[in-house]
């Protein structure tokens, strides 16, 4: 190797070099893993912004659109706040997702954060679970939150559903969570269901939204919040 190294001229290598920075490049696009990236900006972006921390599943997460075209990322910076997404993809307060964890574990690491606001959804995941274990789940989760950090303001937000009509489960579930945020003192925001018969808003799978379809969800947990915590 060393002899065939000695043999090449300049301009050889020079070559050799660039056609290998070009691989390297085409090989390190970004992976979107199913578990949001807790990332933030420096220290000097963030100095005294209030902290979020948002539980969820893979819509809160994003799968299939940028980390900052997600709704709880686009709620984050509208009121600049910085962000930790914990939300795992499939997951629910029942419901495992993809690595076999739910909300619990989602918990678990807000716990070592000190956030302002919590942001927490319900969702589709758990709309074929046993309701009382549902309620009994969701009841401990948000009473731990609220014992941990009883000056955070806890937001809940109802299950975001796609572009087709969502069954009679889903607002079942709804009201299950809307019950355990509202006995902790949080604020829970009714949004609807604001992606149904808008198919250009979701993904393929006609379930996730793509990045126009984050941005009415965010826009419209936005315009929830406005109308009953103005402050914020």
């Amino acid at each position: 190797m060393n002899v065939l190294i000695r043999t090449l001229r300049p301009a050889a290598l020079i070559a050799a070099a660039a056609a290998a920075l070009l691989l390297a490049g085409c090989s390190s696009a970004p992976v979107q893993h199913p578990v949001a990236a807790v990332g933030a900006p420096g220290p000097a972006l963030t100095e005294g912004r209030p902290e979020a921390v948002a539980i969820g599943d893979s819509i809160a997460f994003g799968k299939g659109v940028r980390p900052d075209e997600a709704w709880p990322a686009l709620v984050a910076a509208a009121h600049k706040w910085r962000l930790t997404d914990l939300a795992v993809s499939g997951s629910g307060f029942v419901h495992p997702g993809w690595n076999g964890t739910t909300y619990q574990q989602q918990v678990e690491r807000a716990l070592h954060a000190h956030p302002d606001y919590i942001l927490i959804a319900a969702t589709r995941n758990d709309r074929d679970e046993d309701p009382a274990v549902v309620e009994q789940k969701s009841a401990e989760m948000l009473a731990t939150l609220h014992s941990a950090f009883p000056k955070a303001h806890i937001i809940g937000i109802t299950a975001i559903w796609g572009d087709d009509r969502p069954p009679t489960t889903m607002t079942r579930v709804d009201g299950i969570v809307g019950k355990a945020v509202d006995g902790v003192g949080g604020t829970y925001l009714n949004i609807g269901f604001p992606l149904v018969g808008h198919p250009e808003w979701v993904q393929s799978d006609h379930i996730h939204p793509n990045a126009g379809g984050q941005d009415v969800v965010a826009k419209v947990i936005d315009s929830k919040l406005a109308s009953v915590t103005p402050t914020l």
